[in-house]
């Protein structure tokens, strides 16, 4: 994907021991494909940073010839108690290697300059540790002093003062989960170490889960609620740490995109993080007739869900799942003797139901199933169950050769088998498990939980998913979360497969493709995100509606008409436009005909006929240039529509009244509306009226005066109302 250069390329340090040392790691970690992609993120990243800290703050603390002190101390006002424009978005995607980005920006930006640095990650233990492990241990050598929250827990204060000296030598670094009271400690070391006096980065991992204010909407209705206890102690830390940037990382940043311009967590500035080779993500899976989707019933879902499989009964297991652990069981024997060690993990994940005790069901049903299906494969129970057995390994099998070239005979893969299934015994992972994390052993093991095994949570060895969540209202960012799936795994691709429901995987699908086409808007200028979109599946919500302001939203649905509320028509204002316009649209004549013209023609012609942001009112100029623009994008597809000018009878303008009021209601009939739904309802139709311009109203200049028609589809495009090219 292409990113915009920055207006201004502020000179910043890209080499150092401290960066060397931390890319050496993730080499050796995940390769050097990996290694080139977290450094060039970095580079892009800290630019990013070094500028927009200079624009607020003034030069001289950070970059190439930064003091790492802080100059001019920013002054908090009633109006602007954090410092605004000073929010980036690292926008990477599911289970790609943001951490291995925020690693290497984290060494990059001590290299110039910022000596603290604020690393906050999930509140989830598990999850908390393995982040703080990996800056840990990428960092141990020529890196800044590294503590996460149980350094500092028994007694924050005197930790601090012990950090002061570390902050003008080498830096610090401190880890936190988003818990209310390690983030209470994390401002007392703070400020204990006089933080406030070195230019601060706060790198918040998973920004878009537990950073916001998740009593926004409720606060609508009541405007004594206060913010939620999380977003307000990361206000603290703000506060506390003034001259600093704020790091949002995430791959699903819709609800950050959907705040409003002033509002805190907004980001100003973006780094689209792309995938290294090796990963696999929604294209292998989402893709139409993709061969590693294999679509289960619903109803065997419902039936999990519901209790109403017996464990009892070990042959009744539903089908989907049966297919489903008989593909990992003869996936792992494939690789189990292809790569011959003896000590690598692999995993199937069975995520059906938020609700622990389904969860447990769901143990106990494959449970019974393995220790009977075991059993029956080796002869140790009837024939006829033998027989059965090895007829759902060839169901299998056959399943998996459709993309395993190289898959081992079944005989040979079933000897293998039965020299281990017996201990495949599943492993549930919710809140009640003391340690958080799985224990993996060697060879195969079988996961079964809910939200513990979300966002953030690498699987490791993960070759069969079998998901089943399906609330009635489907959140993108929370279901795109879920794709754990995803990740750097080209050794497991042949035999690599999701078992799911086909509206569930519709449902994938949509968000897939939704999410490709947020990244292409973002990608077209990454410095600059007052007007960007956010394409929804028309069945599902962007994100959780307590984060946002219900009045601030708005979408423009498929199959709308819209226009513009306060069209510019002064003739200081619309001359030089008209004039390109005559020369535009000269040969499209016939006030009936709908013209068939490249999308990026539209766009052209719209851009001649500029309009004022209205408050609370659909259109935008570029925001609705982005919409066509959006739509050329693979996922959706068109790229052609529909343009009508109409100019009356004579061919020298329509003769409309303008209206005083604002705002406007459209001058387009419902018939030419009807006409562009009716007979062009795959494309987007524009009409352009040209108004002759004289009396009734008008400044004796003809202008031009735009209505859009939206196809028909499966996507909506959202936006806050704040939102402004300006």
């Amino acid at each position: 994907m292409m990113t915009a250069m920055m207006p201004v390329a502020p000179t910043i340090v890209t080499t150092g021991d401290a960066l060397t040392n931390c890319l050496d790691y993730i080499r050796d970690e995940t390769g050097n494909a990996a290694a080139v992609q977290a450094r060039e993120s970095a580079l892009r990243a800290i630019r990013q940073c070094v500028h927009h800290y200079n624009l607020k703050f003034g030069e001289g603390d950070v970059g190439v010839d930064g003091s790492g002190k802080v100059g001019t101390l920013f002054t908090p006002t009633k109006c602007e108690s954090i410092p605004i424009g000073t929010n980036g978005l690292l926008y990477g995607k599911v289970q790609s290697g943001k951490t291995n980005a925020t690693v290497a920006t984290a060494a990059l930006a001590g290299l110039n300059g910022f000596r603290c640095i604020v690393v906050l990650t999930s509140d989830n233990v598990w999850l908390g540790k393995q982040t703080y492990q990996r800056f840990r241990d990428a960092l141990l050598e020529d890196g800044p002093v590294i503590r996460h929250w149980e350094d500092w827990r028994h007694d924050p204060a005197s930790s601090g003062t012990q950090l002061k000296n570390a902050l003008s030598d080498t830096g610090i670094l401190l880890v936190s989960t988003k818990n209310v009271k390690n983030l209470e400690n994390l401002c007392t070391v703070l400020r204990k170490a006089g933080a406030k006096n070195h230019p601060a980065l706060i790198i918040d991992d998973e920004a878009d889960n537990a950073s916001l204010d998740t009593n926004t909407a409720r606060r609508t209705r009541d405007s004594n609620v206060p913010p939620s206890e999380v977003f307000s102690h990361i206000a603290d830390i703000r506060k506390l740490i003034p001259n600093h940037m704020y790091l949002q990382v995430t791959a699903t940043p819709q609800s950050l995109l959907l705040q409003g311009l002033d509002h805190p967590s907004r980001p100003v500035f973006c780094e689209v993080s792309e995938s290294g080779t090796g990963y696999i993500g929604g294209e292998l899976f989402f893709t139409p007739s993709s061969p590693y989707a294999c679509l289960v019933d619903a109803s065997e879902l419902n039936d999990l869900k519901s209790g109403k499989v017996n464990p009892g009964d070990s042959w009744s297991i539903p089908k989907g799942l049966r297919l489903a652990l008989c593909t990992f069981f003869l996936g792992y024997a494939h690789k189990r003797i292809m790569i011959a060690k003896p000590s690598t993990v692999y995993s199937a994940l069975i995520h059906i139901c938020h609700r622990r005790i389904n969860q447990e069901h769901v143990s106990q049903v494959i449970r019974s199933f393995v220790t009977d299906f075991d059993r029956a494969l080796r002869g140790q129970l009837s024939a006829t169950k033998q027989t059965q057995a090895v007829a759902w390994l060839k169901e299998a099998w056959d399943e998996l050769k459709k993309t395993s070239s190289e898959l081992m005979p079944l005989d040979a893969l079933r000897t293998r088998l039965e020299k281990t299934l017996r201990n495949a015994i599943p492993e549930v992972i919710n809140a009640d498990n003391p340690t958080e994390e799985p224990e993996y052993r060697p060879g195969m093991n079988i996961l079964v939980g809910g939200n513990r095994l979300g966002r953030g949570v690498t699987i490791k060895g993960l070759m069969v998913t079998y998901y089943g969540r399906d609330p009635k209202q489907k959140v993108m960012d929370t279901v795109h979360q879920h794709a754990r799936m995803f990740g750097y795994r080209s050794q497991l691709r042949d035999v690599t497969r999701l078992f799911t429901a086909p509206h569930i995987l519709d449902a994938f699908r949509q968000i897939y493709e939704a999410d490709e086409a947020t990244r292409t808007a973002i990608g077209d200028d990454p410095t600059n995100l007052r007007i960007k979109p956010v394409w929804v599946g028309t069945s599902l919500r962007p994100t959780r509606s307590n984060v946002l302001n219900p009045a601030e939203i708005g979408a423009i649905s498929p199959g709308r008409a819209i226009f513009p509320a306060d069209p510019k028509w002064k003739k200081s204002e619309v001359k030089k436009h008209t004039d390109q316009l005559d020369k535009l649209l000269d040969g499209f004549t016939g006030d009936e005909e709908y013209h068939e013209v490249d999308i990026d023609f539209l766009v052209e012609v719209l851009r001649e006929m500029p309009s004022n942001p209205y408050p609370g009112y659909t259109w935008e100029d570029r925001r609705v240039q982005q919409v066509l623009e959006a739509m050329k994008r693979e996922a959706i597809g068109i790229e052609k529509g529909r343009l009508n000018v109409r100019r009356g009878k004579d061919g020298k303008g329509l003769e409309l009244t303008r209206k005083e009021e604002l705002p406007w209601k459209g001058f387009a009939s419902s018939q030419w509306v009807n006409t562009s739904k009716t007979d062009y309802s795959e494309q987007p139709t524009l009409i352009v009226m040209k108004q002759r311009g004289e009396g009734n109203g008008w400044d004796g200049q003809s202008v031009y005066l735009p209505t859009l028609v939206l196809p028909g589809g499966q996507y909506a495009f959202m936006f806050n109302y704040s939102d402004s090219g300006d």
